[in-house]
């Protein structure tokens, strides 16, 4: 991941989520690779994806849409890459335990 931007990966994943019809309103990285913070070479890549594709889906429909996503991130990168979803209120209303700690670290 030595050459690898920020912008390389999000580029990438918002063509994959947009091949699958899942518009992505906001993407953020967090952990160890969150914004403002420089790659690291050594560290996986966390990335929060917001849509509107995910409104009253359960997660295993969401999982169902995001399938092939975390391979096709990988294979390119060569990086560990996880990926959290969720749609724009669940993120505003912060109740999940996950949500809470990326929005607020």
């Amino acid at each position: 991941m030595a050459s690898t931007s920020r912008l390389e990966i999000e580029t990438s994943l918002k063509l994959l989520c947009m091949d699958r019809a899942i518009p992505i309103d906001t993407l953020l990285f967090f952990g160890s690779q969150k914004e403002g913070m420089e790659l690291k070479n050594d560290r996986d890549v966390d990335v929060l994806l917001i849509s509107p594709a995910f409104e009253g889906e359960d997660i295993f429909q969401r999982s169902a849409m995001m399938k092939g996503i975390h391979r096709s991130m990988v294979n390119q990168f060569k990086i560990p890459f996880d990926c959290v979803f969720c749609h724009r209120s669940e993120w505003e209303a912060c109740r999940s335990p996950l949500l809470f700690a990326i929005k607020h670290a």
